[in-house]
């Protein structure tokens, strides 16, 4: 069992994210003040004091003298790769061929990251955890904003290789990620929800030390996605019959 050392301020922090989470905060709105925070974490007003430090040095929020406590978090640009990116990656395509590549890139996937979510769960250490888990956050809660997450899944799934100590998975994963896009692109962003869900499972298993767990949730993740890109490429034999 991995030793776990989080401060009582860090865990503050947590519980004030849920909070702008499950009240669906958006950037500009002020947070309740420091008194009303600290009966809501059941802590003392130095301790709130101390996790929205914390917060404002991660880029959450702003404390305005005299006013409060307000959300930093801006819409993030969708993130686009370039034709010539596209290319390196998935080889020269035409638009309707995507959903085969992007079935072909699902199944190099699932041949690398189920192992490595494993091999994370057995190497990562409380640092390595704390930071799968802030991204994990951060991913549902651009998910829950409705703004693109493309940027920090990317960063998620990287994340679990450095997870994993091994720094030839993290090469080959800095390849991998970069075709999250592309998989969002074509299955319109329709498993966001399921994404939140199964990167859940996924983070716990690592931060729990679950080498098994982390390989069938990962799995099962990846193959959600491979699942609804088949759909897509039936769908899309069904329309050329009618035409």
């Amino acid at each position: 069992m991995r030793q776990k050392t989080e401060t009582l301020s860090e865990r503050v922090a947590v519980k004030i994210r849920q909070y702008i989470i499950e009240n669906e905060m958006k950037a500009g709105d002020r947070l309740p003040n420091e008194l009303q925070m600290a009966e809501y974490c059941e802590v003392g007003r130095g301790t709130v004091r101390d996790a929205i430090k914390l917060l404002r040095f991660e880029g959450l929020v702003e404390v305005v003298q005299g006013s409060g406590t307000y959300l930093l978090r801006q819409k993030q640009k969708p993130i686009e790769l370039s034709e010539g990116e596209t290319s390196n990656l998935l080889g020269a395509f035409l638009p309707e061929e995507l959903p085969a590549k992007a079935l072909e890139f699902s199944e190099v996937r699932l041949m690398l990251e189920p192992d490595i979510a494993a091999l994370a769960a057995t190497n990562a250490t409380y640092e390595d955890c704390r930071k799968l888990m802030e991204l994990e956050a951060e991913v549902r809660w651009q998910i829950q904003m409705q703004e693109s997450h493309y940027e920090k899944d990317m960063a998620f799934h990287l994340q679990i290789a450095r997870c994993s100590k091994n720094e030839i998975a993290c090469r080959l994963m800095e390849i991998v990620v970069k075709g999250i896009p592309l998989f969002c692109k074509v299955t319109n962003d329709e498993l966001a929800n399921q994404t939140v869900k199964f990167h859940h499972m996924i983070s716990e298993s690592i931060e729990r030390g679950d080498a098994s767990g982390a390989r069938y949730s990962m799995i099962d993740h990846l193959n959600s996605t491979r699942r609804k890109i088949i759909e897509e490429i039936e769908q899309q034999k069904t329309r050329k019959v009618i035409e």
